[in-house]
């Protein structure tokens, strides 16, 4: 299980290919729950992943001149997250025959589909629902970085570095001329538990 804050930018393009301009990022939660085991024909430094992903993006910032109204997106994500793992290198061995630290990077998918949003500008807010352009399930790409340390033969705390981009799932057709993608940067942790002992954690194992 993971929690984790993210920092995300909507990336707008227009029906005449302008974009947004004066933008700043906005900040959000993220929650994730799943399961990672190792691949069966590979030694333990392989793993994959599967569980759900909730997150929360958004942005906000100044319209063009000359109204210069106030504009703020958010959008809350819930979706499926599938990746592969793999262990870098062990930072030494911890107490109690545990392994040390182990530095791992990642690769991930996640489809993900619009649970609730909203849209202000100026001091007018919409609800992003049924609109084509967020309503569309998109499809992020992840890859990052992460440590793992086990505290015991069964527990271990996860902190780790994702970057994402989010697009518009293939084959869904867009509506109009319209284009609409995410940018995000995620820093989490989270707690890995095994129910048996765990041969990726003891280092006598």
């Amino acid at each position: 299980m993971h929690v984790g804050a993210d920092r995300s930018e909507l990336l707008y393009t227009n029906s005449q290919g302008d974009k947004l301009e004066g933008m700043h990022p906005g900040t959000g939660l993220t929650l994730a729950a799943g399961l990672r085991r190792p691949f069966r024909s590979l030694v333990s430094k392989w793993h994959y992943t599967a569980g759900l992903i909730y997150e929360r993006y958004g942005m906000r910032g100044t319209g063009p001149a000359p109204y210069r109204d106030y504009l703020e997106w958010r959008t809350d994500y819930l979706g499926a997250d599938l990746g592969v793992e793999r262990d870098l290198i062990t930072l030494g061995q911890g107490g109690k025959g545990s392994n040390g630290p182990t530095v791992f990077a990642r690769a991930a998918a996640a489809p993900q589909f619009l649970v609730k949003g909203a849209q202000t500008i100026g001091s007018e807010v919409y609800d992003l629902r049924g609109v084509e352009q967020f309503d569309a399930p998109l499809l992020f790409l992840r890859a990052g970085a992460g440590l793992n340390y086990c505290v015991s033969n069964r527990t271990a705390i996860v902190v780790d570095y994702l970057f994402a981009h989010g697009m518009r799932l293939p084959g869904v057709p867009w509506p109009d001329d319209e284009r609409l993608a995410f940018r995000t940067h995620t820093l989490r942790v989270g707690i890995m538990i095994s129910s048996a002992n765990c041969r990726y954690c003891l280092a006598r194992l």
